[in-house]
């Protein structure tokens, strides 16, 4: 390698040398920059992220089947029950044995036509004895309705086979079961679906 060339490569190198030292120089500038230019994504994020937390408190809950279900045109309700026997000041009234008591669907009878509208589906549980159960139920499987301790109305059923299922809990204990009641309806599905305030209890 003649002089020449061995005096350019060693140009070369400590012009690389010194672009290197020069960025060195320039870094926490580089850093600062980066920085700058970053803060419009944090804080888009953080935009994002209030929005998204909002709109999931705003959220509505999904409605369950005791006010629509996935039935078109179908409406359920719960039907207050019967109230207890009042006890008088005087009387005292036995504590409740815990777990479940017998609970049944009482109407309609399993493998029943029905052509009434609405369809009372009837929940018998003897609450005098045993401690307090609360049900949810679904029809042709849709989505469970919210707990409670009262019968079922089913306005609008569409013709043909009608499967009931009912997930009864005690409210003392762990204790739950599942009954189902298999009926077919055969009526007209045009009756008067109960507003909201009619249909208050």
């Amino acid at each position: 390698m003649t002089k020449v060339e061995q005096t350019k490569v060693k140009n070369s190198k400590t012009a690389k040398k010194k672009k290197i030292e020069r960025l060195y120089d320039k870094k926490p500038m580089i850093e600062f920059v980066v920085a700058v230019l970053s803060i419009p994504s944090i804080l888009l994020l953080l935009i994002l992220n209030l929005k998204s937390l909002t709109s999931s408190n705003n959220a509505k809950p999904t409605p369950t089947p005791s006010n629509n279900t996935s039935v078109p045109n179908f409406f359920a309700r719960p039907i207050s029950r019967v109230p207890k026997t009042t006890i008088l000041p005087n009387e005292t009234q036995a504590p409740c044995v815990k777990g479940l008591g017998p609970v049944s669907i009482t109407t309609p009878n399993e493998g029943d036509m029905i052509t009434t509208n609405p369809i009372e589906v009837a929940i018998s549980y003897d609450d005098s004895k045993y401690c307090s159960a609360v049900w949810s139920y679904g029809v042709n499987g849709s989505n469970w309705s919210d707990y409670n301790n009262n019968s079922v109305a089913l306005y609008n059923l569409p013709n043909g086979s009608v499967k009931f299922q009912l997930r009864v809990k005690s409210l003392t204990t762990s204790d739950s079961t599942t009954l189902t009641r298999d009926f077919t309806y055969a009526g007209q599905s045009n009756a008067p679906v109960p507003t909201a305030s009619s249909s208050a209890h």
